[in-house]
C-alpha cells in the first residue's frame, strides 16, 4: 500500500483537516495555515500515527502570491523523514485569480524552491510551468547508501628509528 500526504499552505488550505482513500493509495490531506506551522504539520497529522518513512510521496499546494509570505525553505527538511527511499516531493505554485498570470510568473525568482530541495538533500528532477504561469516542481529522496565496513588500520612507525623532525631557519 502506497501513501500520500497532501500539505494546502497558506489561503490554498481547506477549512477542514480530511483523509481520503482510493484502493490501495492513501491520500492525507494536512493543513499548513501559516509558515510556522509547515515543519511540524505532517508530525501532528492523524492523532500524531505519521512515522518515519511511511510516505512515498509529499505534495505541496499554495498559491503564488503566497510564495515569498507561506513557503519556509529550511521547513521541507523536517518532513524528508517521513519520506520512503526513492519516495518523491512535488511542490505545486498555483496561480491564483487575482495575480497577473505572465507577468509575474517571469519576475518571480523561483531558486527559493529549488534550495528547499538542495537544504532537505533531495534531487531536484523537473520543472513544469503551467499554461497559466504556475509551476510544479520534483525532487526525489536519494536511497539510504550501504553501510562501508573496514578492517581497523594500524600505523607502523618503526621502533627502531627514531622520528625527529628538524627545522633549521638560518
Amino acid at each position: 500500500m502506497t501513501s500520500t500526504a497532501v500539505i494546502h499552505i497558506g489561503s490554498y488550505a481547506p477549512k477542514d483537516d480530511s483523509s481520503s482513500s482510493t484502493g490501495s493509495n492513501v491520500a492525507t490531506v494536512v493543513q499548513a495555515p501559516t509558515k510556522e506551522s509547515l515543519p511540524s504539520c505532517l508530525s501532528t497529522a492523524n492523532n500524531n500515527n505519521m512515522k518515519p518513512e511511511a510516505l512515498s510521496s509529499i505534495s505541496i499546494y499554495l498559491q503564488y502570491d503566497e510564495l515569498l509570505t507561506h513557503y519556509d525553505s529550511l521547513a521541507l527538511a523536517s518532513l524528508v523523514p517521513y519520506l520512503v527511499p526513492h519516495g518523491s516531493v512535488s511542490v505545486h505554485v498555483v496561480m491564483s485569480s487575482t495575480s497577473n498570470n505572465n507577468n509575474n510568473a517571469k519576475k518571480m525568482d523561483w531558486g527559493i524552491i529549488m534550495t528547499s530541495f538542495v537544504l532537505a538533500g533531495l534531487k531536484a528532477q523537473s520543472e513544469q510551468r503551467q499554461t497559466d504561469g504556475g509551476r510544479v516542481f520534483t525532487a526525489q529522496k536519494a536511497a539510504v547508501p550501504p553501510v562501508a565496513s573496514s578492517a581497523p588500520m594500524r600505523l607502523n612507525l618503526g621502533a627502531k628509528k627514531s622520528n625527529k623532525v628538524t627545522l633549521n631557519l638560518d
